[in-house]
């Protein structure tokens, strides 16, 4: 599941799942087969499943889709940007962000690069780097119940169930809160951890 963003919810279900006024968001999930019955609030974490790296500007090299990419303990859904800041003969200077516009180390072009996020090298064409070009790294994932355990991506509570579903022997569609502030006693499946890291996105449990 790729985060989609932007998507307010229009009325609320009257209960006391939230704590407060501070303003809630919700997006489109996917949740992945065989989670079983979960429960409205059950706080999810993002099992990830895949990234592809795609050229958005420049002309540096027509392969960069193709270029493999390996997420690291930290990779999280969504788009990594990678913006050219110094172009060079058969080199160049990328930064980099993650989804959560946090700035990665910078990555040169035609060595490998290694983070605790995602590790790929872009390689050198036959027309060089310019400043301004642009690369994505879209990662993908699918929402399962939050698991401290797990080392998928799941194991970092990231969004909290809007509506009581079960989930079966197929994918299901369904909606989560990306940002409010929660009644901790009304989420499922929360722990500490879990809080310090749905805190640090804007989704607060109190």
């Amino acid at each position: 599941m790729t985060e989609s963003y932007g998507v307010q919810s229009a009325s609320l279900p009257v209960d006391d799942i939230f704590a407060g006024d501070f303003p809630v968001i919700s997006q489109a999930i996917t949740l992945e087969a065989n989670s079983g019955a979960l429960l409205r609030g059950t706080v999810l974490g993002l099992k990830l499943t895949g990234a592809v790296a795609a050229k958005v500007s420049g002309d540096g090299n027509g392969n960069v889709a193709a270029a493999s990419v390996t997420l690291g303990r930290e990779a999280m859904a969504g788009v990594y940007r990678l913006t050219c800041t110094a172009e060079d003969t058969d080199v160049g200077t990328f930064k980099v962000q993650a989804p959560d516009g946090r700035r990665l180390a910078d990555l040169t072009v035609a060595s490998a690069y290694s983070s605790t996020h995602i590790s790929l090298t872009v390689p050198d064409g036959s027309t060089d780097w310019a400043e301004g070009d642009v690369i994505t790294v879209t990662v993908t994932g699918k929402a399962v119940p939050y698991d401290p355990d797990a080392t998928d991506g799941s194991e970092k509570a990231a969004l909290i169930l809007a509506d009581d579903i079960d989930v079966g022997a197929s994918d299901v569609q369904a909606v989560a809160y990306r940002t409010g502030q929660f009644r901790r006693s009304a989420l499922a499946g929360i722990d500490d951890a879990a809080v310090l890291a749905l805190d640090a996105r804007s989704i607060f449990v109190r």
